[in-house]
């Protein structure tokens, strides 16, 4: 399992499309939303790992949402909203204005799209998770190494000090995800 590979298990079939008509955008706006978040949503995952608590927390969504499958039409947006309020705590709507701006959409729009795919994404981590005997405590290197050798932000925060979410301190953690870590 690649980043790659759970993007296109996430935009196959009718999915994109009918997420498009849903929140009235074309299907390369919701693709162009889902492949900008991806990095930022496994990201927040990967710090979620930090902490044992977290770890644990993080381990039995995966296992709870195993077998959802990635069936986008028939997901539950308000738990998909719960579930990205987990992942990304209390500056969520900072994170969705990010890529509302970076995708030409809005916060509305990137949030319907990201709480209809959460649940999937928990499922096929949770896939992963069990195919590769992952223990609790191995999420965060299972989520790093998705993310192309541990760099919690991949394109949208990386070493670099740009993109999208910044990383002024070039720690490797996007600036708008540390900042809700404090």
């Amino acid at each position: 399992m690649d980043l790659n590979s759970i993007l296109g298990a996430l935009t196959a079939g009718n999915a994109v499309s009918d997420m498009g008509k849903q929140f009235n955008l074309n299907s390369n706006q919701v693709n162009s939303v889902i492949s900008a978040a991806l990095p930022t949503l496994l990201g927040a995952m990967q710090q979620n790992t930090s902490t044992a608590s977290g770890a644990s927390s993080l381990e039995k969504a995966l296992m709870s949402h195993l077998g959802d499958g990635i069936n986008l039409n028939s997901a539950s947006l308000t738990d998909g909203s719960k579930i990205l309020g987990h992942i990304l705590g209390g500056d969520s709507n900072s994170i969705f204005s990010a890529l509302a701006k970076k995708t030409g959409t809005s916060n509305s729009q990137v949030s319907g799209i990201l709480s209809a795919i959460a649940p999937a994404l928990l499922g096929l981590l949770g896939k992963g998770q069990k195919s590769t005997n992952t223990s609790a405590g191995g999420l965060g290197s299972l989520l790093g190494a998705l993310l192309g050798g541990g760099s919690i932000g991949g394109s949208l925060g990386g070493n670099s000090g740009g993109g999208l979410l910044g990383d002024k301190n070039k720690n490797g953690i996007p600036d708008i995800i540390e900042g809700f870590m404090k």
